[in-house]
């Protein structure tokens, strides 16, 4: 692949290339992902935020996630399901249903808003599809 033969759709905008034949994940900035961070913590919202890390780090149902969240936390079960419809449908987090019971996990987009906004920036470059 040369370097004009590179994706150029939005599914790829965060391809570029390197060297001559090949694509890289585009590189993004310290004050980038600094500008990043405060748009996903000005996005989502606290019982997003809990979500995503409570998913993250628990091997459970969403059902039996959800109730546990909501007594330890004293979010209502409504609120907190609410929520996870939202971020299901911007593909943040995948679960079962009542038919099909799964552990309730993030998916690859999920991952990277949870690591974008839980990770101190560290080096001088992170990569947008690490």
């Amino acid at each position: 692949m040369g370097r004009h033969d590179c994706p150029t759709n939005l599914n790829a905008m965060n391809m570029v290339t390197r060297g001559s034949d090949e694509c890289a994940p585009l590189p993004i900035s310290f004050s980038g992902v600094d500008d990043l961070r405060r748009l996903m913590l000005r996005t989502l919202n606290d019982n997003q935020l809990l979500l995503l890390n409570a998913i993250a780090e628990r091997n459970q149902s969403l059902t039996s996630l959800l109730k546990q969240l909501s007594e330890e936390y004293g979010v209502p079960l409504s609120t907190l399901k609410l929520n996870a419809r939202i971020l299901r449908e911007l593909n943040m987090i995948t679960y079962g249903s009542v038919h099909e019971r799964r552990e309730a996990k993030l998916k690859e987009f999920g991952r990277f808003v949870r690591r974008v906004v839980t990770e101190q920036t560290g080096s001088g470059v992170t990569y947008l599809s690490d």
